[in-house]
This record gives C-alpha cells, structure tokens and sequence, in this order.
C-alpha cells in the first residue's frame, strides 16, 4: 500500500551526455503526469509517461528532465560563414574605392561584420542513444519516489486499521446496547399506560404487540451486520498489495451512511453518542484515505 506524496531524484551519464531526473506526487483522483523535458527533446515525452505509468496508478506526477553534455560535443559545421565574409569584404572594398578611401581592409574587419560569425551549436543526440541515459535517470527517481510512497502508506495503514478497530469496538458496544433498550421502551410503554389510568400486566398480548411493532421499527441489526462486513472488508483491502484508496474511501462513505441510519432508527442517547463518535472517526478516515493509491 503506497502514499500518494513522494519524490525522488536519478542522475545518470552515458555516451556522452548527462541527464538528470527529479519526480514529485500528490494525491489525485485518478492519474496525471506533467513533464518538462527540453524542447530539443520533446519527442521522448511519450517514453517518459510511460516509465511513470508502469511506476504509478495514482496521484498527479510531475516529472521533470535535464540534459546537458558530459563534454565538449559540438557540430563540425564552420562557425564562420564564408558567404556572409565574401559579402562582407565586397561591400568594404567597394565603400573604400567609391569614396578613395585610405587604409587596408582586415580580417578583423570582416570578421565583426554582422552575420559572419556565428556560435558553434551544440550537438543534438539521436533519441535512440539518449534514451537509455534518460531512462536510468527516471528509474532512479522513480523507484526513490516510490520508496519514500510506500514508507509513509505503511504508516496510513496503520492509523487506518486502529481506526477502524476503534469503529468496531463501537458497534459491538451498540449491539451489546440493543437489549437494554428494548427493555426500556417496554418500561417506558408501560409506565405512560399506567399514567393513562390503564395499567396493563407484562404478559398482555396488546402491550406485546406493541413492543414488537416498537422493535421492528427501531431494529438495526440489519445495519450492524453490514457495518461487520464492512469493516472485514477494510481489514482485507488494508492488509492487501493492490492500491485500494478508492476502495477504503467507497466503504468509509458506506459507514457513514450505515451509522447514521442505525442513530436515527435506535432512538437511544448512549447509541448515539457512539454514532456521533464513529463518524467524526469515519471523517478522519476519509482524510487519510485520500493520500493512499
């Protein structure tokens, strides 16, 4: 079970050239990449979501790629422009001559005239050779990235699994509850009867009747039961090694939904003191759950 927060960083150097790596997730619904790779080298974009997708299946990532040469790799193409420099000394010696100039025409001349000299431009690597160098880079952070996920989902899960031991200690306590709150409204009944002037003996078909109406209407073992299997199921996706944040955030809602039922159908103080506990719970651990994959 991993976080979806993390970060990592690679560096690798082959073949000449030197590239660096850095990843960094948050959580998100689903998955999102962003890479930033050099314009000169945008075409390995697709390779690059693809590491990240075989690495990830959750959380927006950020990627981000540097390359750089590991030496002095440049074109052999001139850095002086022989057409511009023909150009160049033409206009020189037509200039002088036109207007009897005195003086010699130089290299030095020629060579400051706009457009002869030109910077000598950096080699660019075939993508099938920068590729490897690259992919070690990403690995390397990938697999950081994922190290420092799983080491705070293991953390997650453990918060988790005491939190929902803390719901299952309530709805036990709540089913331990139910009797006493039959016999209660049994007491209850009978005592406004007697107030009414109609006092009715404990085994009078008419006050039973009612009790079992009473009963039926406010049972909420159907909700308990459900709460049981629900709280196995958190137990069994907690302890799995698929992602199962969505999961976890699937059943929270269905507890939630299932512990405000069984309060407004139990109609019980104490019940529903531990109903209002087991919720603030469940949002806590809805918290949580939105930083698992």
């Amino acid at each position: 079970m991993e976080s979806m927060t993390g970060q990592g960083r690679g560096n690798a150097l082959a073949a000449g050239w030197r590239c660096g790596a850095e990843c960094a997730s948050v959580n998100r619904k689903g998955l999102e990449i962003a890479v930033a790779l050099p314009k000169l080298h945008a075409v390995l974009e697709p390779r690059v979501r693809e590491e990240v997708q075989r690495a990830v299946r959750r959380g927006r990532v950020n990627v981000s790629v540097t390359v750089e040469c590991a030496g002095a790799v440049f074109t052999r193409e001139s850095i002086v422009d022989r057409d511009a420099a023909r150009r160049a000394l033409d206009d020189l010696r037509a200039l002088r001559d036109e207007f009897a100039l005195p003086g010699e025409i130089t290299l030095d001349l020629v060579l400051r005239s706009p457009g002869v000299l030109r910077a000598a431009a950096e080699e660019v690597p075939d993508p099938e050779v920068l590729w490897p160098v690259m992919q070690s880079a990403l690995q390397q952070a990938l697999s950081k990235m994922t190290a420092m996920r799983r080491k705070e989902g293991t953390h997650l899960v453990a918060d988790l699994s005491k939190r929902v031991k803390l719901l299952e200690s309530a709805a036990k306590a709540i089913r331990a509850r139910v009797p006493a709150v039959i016999k209660q409204r049994r007491d209850v009944l009978r005592a406004r009867l007697e107030e009414l002037g109609a006092p009715t003996p404990a085994n009078d078909p008419a006050l039973a009747r009612e009790l079992a109406l009473a009963a039926e209407r406010s049972d909420i073992t159907e909700e308990l039961t459900r709460l049981e299997s629900h709280f196995a199921q958190c137990r069994e996706a907690l302890a799995g090694n698929e992602p199962a944040g969505r999961t976890l955030d699937y059943l929270a809602q269905e507890m939630f939904r299932e512990f405000n039922t069984l309060g407004n159908k139990a109609g019980d103080a104490a019940i529903s003191r531990r109903v209002v506990q087991s919720k603030a719970e469940l949002d806590r651990i809805r918290e949580q759950t939105a930083n698992l994959e």
